[in-house]
């Protein structure tokens, strides 16, 4: 996914951000790519993973990373709406959770 399909899909113009702004989106698809990995199990982006599976063979995966770009681009902050957290931020760190009880302790 190059750096001109990302800002045709936010309507900015590439020509036009800071190298500051450019970097910024560039992270925000590396954390697009790595919640769809995580989300997936399919761990090659260009290459191959070790069940021969990659990112790219899959058309409509490519769809999602945009959107979660956008996502992410048009939410820029952790909002709070009375009792809920952005859904984004919600998923994202849901999938981090862990159980803080040693096992065999109940």
């Amino acid at each position: 996914m190059t750096q001109t399909v990302l800002c045709q899909q936010l309507r900015e113009n590439e020509a036009a951000l800071s190298p500051d702004e450019l970097a910024y989106i560039e992270m925000l698809k590396d954390a697009a790519i790595s919640y769809i990995k995580s989300h997936t199990g399919i761990d090659g982006v260009e290459e191959n993973d070790e069940n021969g599976r990659k990112l790219d063979d899959y058309p409509d995966l490519t769809y999602a990373l945009l959107a979660l770009v956008s996502e992410m681009y048009d939410n820029r902050q952790l909002t709070v709406n009375s009792d809920k957290v952005s859904p984004t931020v919600t998923a994202i760190l849901s999938m981090h959770d862990f159980n803080l009880v040693p096992k065999g302790e109940t």
